[in-house]
């Protein structure tokens, strides 16, 4: 006798057991800080970049190809990308999430990409987990041993010069 298993429940294993779909495809999920300093956490061995960005920041979307980048180029040498919208900063009545799964999926981003659920109330927890300030672009570098290794805010890196600057770091952690 066959069992058939309704597509919701398969899609809800997957995602409980780490196996997924295509990360391009479909809505980006909404996460608290916590999740997303966990699933960083979690990434034993990998070096791992994460930028936080929103459809709404000039320099953030001129940047994210470059993510992009790194994830086709990296991936396969142990880099983790994950990209986090902060698009919820922003107007209220402009928030979609539609517009930053729309945008995602016309980058190509297949990689995880998450949207911040509630970027005001975790404003301490992102800048004690990520060393997040105030403004965007951001990006931070953790090492293999889950250490930050660098971020754009601390070394007052340039936005003209985020993308090469990024690369950089990310040879040197993935050469260690």
């Amino acid at each position: 006798m066959r069992v058939l298993v309704p597509l919701a429940a398969v899609t809800a294993a997957a995602v409980l057991f780490g196996v997924a779909a295509e990360p391009d495809k479909g809505p980006a999920e909404e996460v608290r800080a916590d999740a997303l300093a966990a699933f960083v956490k979690g990434q034993k061995d990998k070096v791992v970049v994460v930028d936080f960005w929103a459809t709404w920041c000039a320099p953030c979307v001129k940047n994210f190809p470059h993510l992009v980048g790194l994830h086709e180029k990296y991936s396969d040498k142990g880099l983790v990308c994950v990209g986090v919208s902060l698009d919820k900063q922003g107007p209220a009545e402009e928030y979609s999430r539609d517009k930053v799964s729309a945008f995602l999926k016309g980058k190509k981003a297949g990689f995880k990409n998450v949207i911040l659920a509630d970027p005001d109330a975790d404003e301490g927890k992102l800048a004690e987990a990520f060393g997040k300030g105030a403004g965007i672009p951001f990006v931070v570098v953790f090492d293999k041993a889950g250490r930050r290794a660098w971020d754009s805010e601390s070394s007052r890196t340039k936005d003209a010069d985020l993308a090469a600057r990024v690369e950089a770091v990310v040879k040197e952690q993935l050469a260690r």
